[in-house]
This record gives structure tokens, sequence and C-alpha cells, in this order.
């Protein structure tokens, strides 16, 4: 008797493009082979800008393309995603992972139009724990959490249901096709599900999932042909399998940023410098964006939009997921990791030219063209609600004896630090210096300060710049005491420059030990068979700045044989200690987990050098904590681990072990943690026993991609540690974390010193509540908000400038519905809003302008 088979689904098709691989006559041979097997189906996960280039190249394939796609009926192709450049959502930040989506959706219509796009679903583990809600708002109707034939940097956890509701953070839940627990993996980048065979399609049935689907979207520079063959494997796409195969999700799936099962060789060196260059513009395009909204609003500018999408198109392109996990693949112009520092230096360049061309805009008054010493400096606050906080600029001395005054706009004088960064030789006077003092900006605006240069009066100016509880730095033998207002540390000069004492004189805590101090580098140096620490080793130290308001501490130390410089600054009402490390490696150098393969392996061997982290070089960080729990943010997300430890060797047992932002570690008991902030996507370890700890660096045997990878050059990484009491949310790390990526802006200028010292565009009442993003489109504001918390918020927002009404909107500016604008005395204007925890919310305030009573300089004509 024949053995009864299960029947199953598959779905085929491509991904890919041009910045992935589509040679010329791809598409051809596609068509072709579509007409001989009739049977077969394609979803198309395709870069959205490669179809202006098969238009050009192969105008026959791209109609023909055309007409399949927006047949009526079921067609035999469906789009699927349509992101710009299918990133891992895990390693870049919200605003970026939406742009991905909006950018590449626009492409699609302009080529297809009238064409649905309503299933995300893609061949690499392109996902964020956040994706429901974006998906939802952007006219998605489900998803896939399977990529079982490209999982080289990773896979989903699973679950063994047909279908499920992938629940995000903010209680949005979207239909979706999860990997199955049953799912086995298979060498080191492939799950079962790439095959369907009927053994496995046998199992799933066993585990009560009745239409077992698997999927696997080739390569395009492949010879085209149907991926699977048998009578038991049907080909579907997506939306047919979802809407009219499978069971209907009854399971809520709660899918943290933990389930998100990937990673990436942290520490190696092309791959972090990358990283640093991504995020560096990516903060910079955000940052610029909120500068010209609040010029376009204030003083008229020409909101330059078409110059933005060319910077996002730019940086977009810069996180596609071959950037990363092919970082190092390809010679010259053509590597990965090259293409991907081009592509995000030009979006900071272009975002510097749009802050530069907003800023001139406040830089002079017309009212103070001609008249003398009626110079200012203007505090930019880009986040939503109101600053006080240092910043710094570098301004020109007429040098000689004067010295400089810094004033409120009536008078007030403001306590400052001067650096010296010019200085004439032969009489020693300052010609130029970085100003640093304390600034109090108002939410999304600015404030003006006086400065002038004039001769010193005595001791009454020495009076005016006395600041109290400031900071300053003691050398004593062996160790550097550094106080401020918040803090008392000590620095063991003798052992490598580590910290032994953290004090919080607010909370009455040390948080470290001597015997266990903070920021020691640690790590396994393969040729040399043993465990380095920069303790082995004293450091040279130089108090670069010492009061009265910032302590700026630069060691040189060696760490093995590896020359190393750590800049450490604290300073005054700053919560967050900023540290700076730069390794020089003027040899190959190899630190990491010992473990070898031969170059044949590299494709099936799932132990690799760089999955133990322990073994890499890191900073350490054993705060002296009872039983701790740890939590971590990603885009538009926080999660508390579930792991007791970060620590696996093998590419089929990851453990997320991502840090985005931030990662936090909290004694509940003792309501007291410790928080690490870092300049750029990278790694982290941690477990009950060993401390929490940053990967710096790493240089092993990284198996398929990477091969061997030595440490070579300088290598470079800023971090921050915070000790805090209450848990993360209480604590307000994702608010300090932001303002540390973001920080005030200082601009030095004329101005008339009888105008008005500050104005605000808009104002957030809930700190909590983070402006993710401000545009325009057209005469309109868009205003992006993200609730950071971790329960749901009301809230009010304040917008101090004229518009038509103010409607909610979907995240590409789709009307929603419209809200009440209650009128303020003060000519503002404020709007009640609530969100769910890690929800999100986008306005469109229609025909804004200045209020001309209400701004400095505005002029009525503008807007």
């Amino acid at each position: 008797m024949k053995e009864q088979t299960v029947k199953s689904y598959f779905v085929d098709g491509y991904h890919g493009g041009i910045k992935g691989h589509m040679p010329l006559g791809s598409w051809t041979d596609v068509i072709r082979r579509l007409s001989l097997s009739p049977e077969w189906k394609l979803c198309l996960d395709i870069e959205p800008i490669s179809w202006e280039a098969l238009r050009r190249t192969d105008p026959r394939s791209y109609e023909w393309i055309r007409k399949h796609l927006l047949e009526n009926g079921t067609p035999r192709m469906e789009m699927v995603a349509a992101s710009y450049a299918q990133p891992f959502g895990w390693v870049i930040g919200g605003e970026s992972n939406i742009r991905h989506l909006i950018r590449g959706k626009e492409i699609v219509q302009e080529h297809f139009p009238g064409l649905t796009v309503d299933t995300y679903a893609t061949q690499e583990p392109c996902w964020s724990s956040s994706y429901p809600q974006m998906l939802r708002s952007l006219g998605y109707k489900r998803a896939v959490l399977k990529n079982p034939g490209t999982a080289w940097a990773g896979y989903a956890s699973g679950i063994n249901h047909e279908t499920v509701l992938w629940v995000g953070p903010d209680g949005t839940s979207i239909p979706c096709v999860p990997r199955y627990a049953c799912e086995e993996l298979q060498n080191c980048w492939e799950t079962e599900a790439s095959q369907m065979e009927p053994a496995f399609a046998g199992k799933c049935l066993a585990h009560g999932i009745s239409h077992p689907v698997g999927s696997f979207l080739q390569d395009l520079g492949w010879p085209a042909n149907p991926r699977l063959d048998g009578e038991d494997v049907q080909y579907v796409t997506w939306r047919e399998y979802m809407d009219e195969i499978a069971e209907a999700p009854s399971a809520k799936w709660h899918f943290t940023q933990e389930d998100i099962r990937c990673t990436l060789p942290w520490g190696e060196g092309t791959l972090q410098r990358m990283s640093r260059e991504v995020r560096a513009a990516e903060q910079a395009i955000v940052s610029a964006e909120k500068l010209a909204s609040v010029a376009s609003v204030a003083r008229g500018l020409d909101y330059p939009a078409e110059k933005f999408q060319a910077a996002w198109d730019q940086l977009l392109l810069s996180q596609h997921h071959d950037a990363w996990i092919c970082a190092t693949t390809r010679e010259g112009r053509q590597q990965w990791a090259w293409q991907a520092g081009a592509q995000s230096w030009m979006a900071e360049l272009l975002s510097d030219e749009i802050r530069e061309s907003a800023l001139d805009g406040f830089r002079q008054d017309d009212a103070a063209v001609g008249q003398p010493n009626t110079y200012a400096i203007r505090v930019f606050n880009t986040s939503g609600t109101p600053r006080k906080e240092l910043t710094e600029l570098e301004i020109p001395l007429e040098g000689g004896e004067k010295t400089v005054h810094l004033r409120e706009t009536d008078g007030t004088p403001i306590p400052h630090q001067i650096v010296p960064t010019r200085v004439r030789p032969d009489d020693g006077s300052v010609q130029a210096c970085r100003l640093i003092f304390e600034a109090e900006a108002p939410a999304m605006g600015y404030r003006t300060y006086l400065i002038e240069e004039a001769l010193p009066a005595g001791p009454v100016d020495d009076q005016a710049n006395r600041v109290q509880d400031g900071a300053f730095a003691v050398i004593l033998d062996g160790e550097v005491q550094i106080s401020t207002d918040l803090y008392e540390i000590r620095i063991d000069t003798a052992r490598g420059g580590v910290i032994t004492q953290l004090f919080d004189k607010a909370l009455n805590e040390s948080f470290v030990t001597v015997s266990r101090p903070f920021n020691e580098f640690t790590g396994y140096l393969i040729r040399e068979e043993r465990w380095f620490s920069s303790t082995e080793s004293p450091v040279d130290v130089t108090v670069s700045e010492n009061g009265p308001l910032r302590v700026v501490l630069e060691m040189k130390g060696r760490f093995a044989n590896v020359e190393f410089l750590t800049t450490l600054i604290a300073a005054k009402g700053r919560r967050a200690i900023d540290c700076h490390v730069r390794f020089r490696y003027e040899e190959d150098i190899w630190i990491g987990d010992p473990w070898e393969m031969a170059p044949e392996n590299r494709s099936t061997e799932r132990r690799k050098s760089h999955h133990n982290a322990r073994y890499k070089l890191q900073a350490q960080f054993p705060v002296a904590l009872g039983n701790r729990k740890v939590y971590k943010n990603s885009a538009f997300d926080v999660t508390e681990s579930r792991h007791d430890d970060t620590h696996f060797e093998r590419w089929d047992e990851i453990v997320h072990s991502v840090i985005l932002n931030w990662v936090d570690v909290y004694d509940e008991q003792h309501d007291l943690g410790l928080s690490i902030f870092s300049d750029h996507t990278t790694g982290y370890s941690h477990s009950q026993e060993d401390p929490l700890a940053l990967t710096l660096g790493w240089g092993g045997e990284g198996g398929f991609w990477w091969g061997k990878r030595p440490l070579r050059g300088v290598q470079e990484t800023r971090y921050a540690i915070m000790p805090h009491a209450g848990r993360w949310d209480r604590a307000g790390i994702q608010q300090e974390c932001t303002n540390w990526t973001e920080p005030l802006l200082a601009v030095y200028g004329r101005t008339n010193a009888g105008l008005t010292g500050s104005w605000s565009l808009l104002d957030v009442s809930d700190p909590s509540i983070v402006v993710s993003s401000v545009t325009r489109d057209g005469r309109d504001l868009l205003v992006r908000l993200y609730n950071s918390g971790s329960e749901p918020a009301s809230f009010s927002i304040k917008m101090s400038a004229e518009f038509g009404d103010v409607t909610a909107v979907e995240l590409d500016g789709k009307f929603k519905e419209r809200l009440q604008s209650i009128a303020l005395p003060d000519h503002a204007s404020q709007v009640n809003l609530s969100l769910q925890q890690h929800g999100l919310a986008t306005l469109r305030y229609s025909d804004i302008r200045c209020n001309p009573d209400q701004i400095i300089g505005c002029d009525p004509s503008f807007g």
C-alpha cells in the first residue's frame, strides 16, 4: 500500500536587484521559463530602483512584467515587501526602517501605478520587532517571518502554528506566517522549509500544521528554474497562500527583538567602521530635517525636499543587507563596505549642507548689520522638550588681553569654560577657542546668548564666571580623582586607566569596586595563546580640560602590544560619562575565540570565532549589583532580555546580543542600574557570572562571506556609561541616550541685542514622548511622535505657529482623522493625544506659517 503523502506549498521567486545581482538577460530567462512551466508562480522582492534600470536596458521584459503584475484574477506574480534597500531592520533606527518602506513603495508606484503591495516577505532576516505598526500604517495586510534559504545572518524563533498574529510592542498585530518550531536549521544558512522534503511536510502535519509552506526567493543571477519539483508541492504566492489556503490566525505571538536570532561578526574592523559611518549619517539627516523645518517656519527657508530625498536615498543604500553580511566581499570600489561608506558620506555631506543653510538664517539678524560688537550664540534644541546641558562651539577671538563675556539677553552673566585652540607663539594671545557653557534651550527651538570681548574688570569678572559644584580633576600618585556635581570618580593610572570608583552623590551609592574596576579592556590573543588585560600596563595621563564645567582626560596605554588612547569626559550636570577609545594595530592582530576551520567547510561549519563574544576585545563593566535584569532598545522598542546569558558558539545557537543604542543592567531589589550607550550597532555580552561588556574588536576566522579577518590599522569607538536609580523607563534612559546622540547645537553670528532671546516651534508635555522626525510636505508640517515609555501616555503638543488645521495621518502622510486644536493665550495652540507604549503618531499641520508676533526676525511674507 502506498504511503500517504502530505501536500505542501511553496513560495518561489526572486530577490535582489541591481545592488545585489541582476545581470542583463536574467528577466528574459525568467519570462521564458514561466511560459514553459505553467504551474510556476513567483514572489518578487526586488530593490525598487532596479525597475528603472530594467526599463532602460530591457524594455521588453519590463513591459511584460508590468502587464502580468497588474493582471486581474490570481496573478502568477506578486510583488512583496518593496523595501527600498532590503535592510536588516535590527541594525538600523526606527526612522530609517520607515523610510525604506515609504520610499520603496513610492518607486514601485511610479513604475506600476495601482499595483497593490500588501505582503511583507523577504529572503533575508529583514525584520524588527516593531514592524507590525509600521506595516499596518503603510497598507500591508500580512507578513512572513521565514527566511529559509538565506539565513547567513540568522533567523527567527519558531512557533508551531500555520499562521499567527504577530503582535508588536505597541499591541498592533498583523497576520503572519512564522518559522515553525519544528523547522530545523540546516548547514549554516538555511532551514528545512527551503527544500520542503516529504518528511518535513509530514513532521509539520504531526505538529498541527495542515498546510505546510516553504519558500526560497532565488538570486536573479541564477539560471531560471522552478526551485522544486514534485506532484505533492503546489506553487503559490504569499497572498494566495494566506488568503485562500492557510488557516486564519488564532494565536497571538508577542514577537520580541530577542526572537530575531541574528548576529554579525561584531568588532571586525571594516564592519565596525561602516556601522559607525552609517549611524553618523542616520543621525545627521534626521537632525537636519528638524532644523530645516524650524528654519522654514521661522525664517522662510525653502525646504530642500529634493536634496533631502537624495540624502535619504544614499543613506538607505548604505543600509542594504548585503552591505552588512557581505561587508568585506568584492574588491576596490565594488566592495560593499566601501560603497556603504561612500553612500553614508554623501548622505552626511548633503545633510551638513542643508543644516548649514538652515542655520545661516539665524546667524545674522538684518537689524544687526552695521552695529558693532553685536555678536551672539544661538543654541538649538531639536528635541521635543526643553533641555539644560553643556554645549560648545569654536569661536574666533581678537587676541591681546581681552577676555570673553557671555550673557543672557537680559545681561545676566553665564559661567563658561574656555579651551584655546589657536594661540600666537610670540605673545601667547588666544585667537580662537572652544567655548563651553551650560545652555537652557526651549523645545524644538533656540535660545540666544550675547557674547563680547572686553578687558577684564578684575574680581567682578572672576566672580561672574565662578561655577558652583562644577567639574575638576586632581592628579595624584598612581591615580586621577575627578569630581563633578553628580559623581566622584577615581582612575587608576597604574592599571591601564580603569575606573576604580564611581560614586553617585545624589544616590549615595558606589557602582564599582577597586577589585572589579570599570572600563578594563580584555581579550584573548590567538597567536600569543593567552588572555590580556589593559590593567597589565600603566597609562600616561594628560588633563586636556580641567573645569570649571568639564574635565577631559586623555590616557595613552597598551593592550598587549597594541597602543590605545582613551578619552574620558565628565561634566557638570551630565549624567552620562563619555568614553572614546582608539586602538592602533600596527600589524595583523588576532583577538577572539581561537576556532579555525578549513576554507572548504566555511559554508557548512556552524561554529565561528566571532560567535563567542567573551574572547573578543571588550570594555567590561562589572557593576556591583545583585540579580540583574537586562534591557535593550531597538527600533521603536525596548526588550527585557529573557536569556540567562548571551553566550553561544554556533550558528544554530544564536542568542540575541545586539546593542542598537543602549543596553542596561538593573537590580530590581536595590532599584539601581547601569546603562551603556554606543555610537554604533555592535555586540555585547552578559551573564550573572560575567560582567556586562561592550565589544570593541575581533579578529579571527569568520567563515563564509568573511574568511580570515585580522585587526589592522586604527579602530575606534565612542560609548558612555550612566549609573541610575529606577528601571530604564523611570530613569529616562531612552531620553538621555537620545540627547547623547543629538546634542544641543550652538551657532555663532551677529544679532540685534534688543531682540527676544528664545523661541520654540513645538513643545511636548511628556518627556517620554520622543519627536522622531519633523519634515515639510509642501506648505504642511509633519511631526512624528514615539512613546518611548513602557506605559500608555496621555500628553499634549503645543504649536507656536499659525496653521490651517491639524490631522492624524499614517506614516506616509495619508489622512486618518481630524484632531481638535485648542487655542492658548500666548497665540499658540495645543492638541491632546494618547499613545500606547512604543506607539507612533504622525501629525500634519496644514498651511503652517510663522507668527510674526512670536518669532525673532520673522518676515510675515514667509510661508
